[in-house]
């Protein structure tokens, strides 16, 4: 984890809004449970109780040596972090694919468990993409969307879970401008917010 800022409050200046999202970090030669503390404590050096700006940690693949692949993991650094109103989870929908929660065929278990183990309440965002690489395959590779393992339906399905959608969504597939403009046109057409 690379924090460029001395503090969140510095780094409010300069961002648009008030979700910043970041990857949980890599263990390289350490246990996962040191990789924890190591992104932990550098969060809480960070992170003021007076911030605006609430820190999202990204769900991860699992590729390598990253830590962030599972609900269990995120909590774990969540619950050292000594000011918890300001972190929240943002959730990839290729990276949660690719790290085993099978959103295709239990979607209804992959949010309960995510529920009872870090809360539905500290899912702030959507990273909404396809996967190149099957399931479970740890890998992160980005498809544009109904073009990969994960498929339309499910997409749609997810996109209007009634637990999730009210959240938001942020297109991240590996395609142009105008292919991303298409994108978001066939994710409207697909999303019913009353439903």
């Amino acid at each position: 984890m690379r924090i460029v800022y001395e503090d969140i409050a510095t780094l409010e200046k300069y961002l648009p809004g008030h979700l910043y999202n970041i990857h949980p970090g890599c263990r390289k030669n350490r246990s996962v449970s040191e990789a924890i503390k190591t992104a932990s404590t550098l969060l809480n050096q960070v992170i003021t109780e007076n911030q605006s700006t609430i820190i999202l940690l990204e769900t991860m693949s699992g590729k390598g040596s990253e830590i962030g692949a599972t609900f269990e993991e995120l909590n774990s650094i969540i619950s050292e972090i000594n000011f918890p109103q300001k972190i929240g989870v943002c959730l990839d929908t290729c990276h949660i694919f690719s790290a085993g929660y099978d959103m295709i065929n239990s979607l209804d278990s992959v949010l309960e468990d995510f529920d009872r183990i870090i809360g539905l309440h500290k899912l702030y965002a959507i990273h909404l993409n396809d996967s190149m690489m099957p399931f479970a395959s740890h890998k992160d590779r980005h498809a544009p969307l109904g073009k990969g393992e994960i498929g339309l339906k499910a997409l749609t399905d997810f996109i209007n879970h009634p637990k999730i959608k009210y959240l938001p969504f942020y297109l991240e597939t590996p395609d142009n401008e105008n292919a991303h403009m298409e994108e978001i046109k066939l994710i409207k057409s697909l999303y019913h917010p009353k439903s």
